[in-house]
């Protein structure tokens, strides 16, 4: 009997990388890094330990690579007003009801995953701990440059406290965040986020 040769076989599906990296990311998300253990892992995504490893490496850095793509797809979408030509103030009203929208949204996890991705960690001092400390500083910072930019362009005094006014919108964008863990709906949230920009500064008067 004649042998089936290579080209005559059958084509083995193909795994898909990016499929089963976002199931990571939907656990990591709703669990977080230490309630999901490798056996929710390998059984959301299908996969053996053996080609986890190979894909992927360990569960840290899984976790790792889950939060690139958060970053890359949730994360931008939320964060874009502040590089979109906007005003200040309408960019910050922006990331807030983008805030609203997606912590919110039924087809993902509520939250924030770089805000609760590893609030339930034993090790405080732990990777992925401090990696998403690190993002979250950025992002704080991303909202004072802003907020600087606006004072160079006289769209806020110059006497204006910008790393004050960026920790109060970024508590509020924290906030919006946390308080869709309980269920508050969009519009509640964004109702927040409409209200926190009434405490924006008035603009310096133009000579």
């Amino acid at each position: 009997m004649r042998k089936t040769s290579e080209n005559e076989r059958p084509s083995r599906r193909q795994f898909d990388r990016a499929e089963a990296l976002d199931t990571a990311l939907q656990l990591f998300w709703q669990h977080g890094y230490e309630a999901t253990s490798m056996a929710m892992l390998l059984k959301a995504m299908g996969l053996t330990a053996p080609s986890l490893y190979a894909a992927f490496g360990n569960k840290e850095q899984l976790f790792r690579e889950a939060v690139e793509r958060y970053v890359q797809t949730y994360g931008a979408k939320v964060i874009a007003p502040l590089s979109a030509p906007l005003s200040a103030r309408e960019a910050i009203e922006q990331m807030l009801l983008a805030a609203a929208a997606s912590s919110s949204s039924s087809k993902h996890p509520p939250g924030c995953f770089i805000s609760f991705g590893a609030v339930n960690a034993s090790d405080r001092e732990s990777s992925p701990v401090t990696l998403l400390q690190t993002m979250r500083a950025a992002m704080g910072r991303r909202i004072r440059e802003r907020l600087e930019r606006a004072v160079a362009e006289r769209e806020l005094p110059s006497s204006m406290d910008t790393a004050r006014l960026a920790r109060f919108y970024y508590a509020v964008f924290g906030g919006i965040q946390l308080r869709s863990l309980d269920g508050f709906s969009r519009s509640e949230l964004e109702a927040v986020a409409r209200d926190a920009m009434l405490a924006w500064p008035a603009s310096p008067a133009r000579r």
